[in-house]
């Protein structure tokens, strides 16, 4: 009884791991995401400025 009790908190202790793995694992690539778009979003506003003069 006792090793079906740790086997179950086990399990549980490995999905919640793998779970805030992946959240921090998203919200870091997300972060380098935001930071690529705002620079592309900074170069096509100053080349359109360059363009129209």
């Amino acid at each position: 009884m006792i090793k079906k009790k740790m086997s179950k908190i086990l399990i549980i202790a490995a999905i919640l791991l793998l779970f805030l793995w992946a959240i921090g694992f998203f919200i870091v690539n997300v972060g380098f995401l935001i930071h690529l778009l705002l620079l592309l979003a900074v170069v096509l506003f100053i080349a359109r400025v360059i363009r129209d003069k």
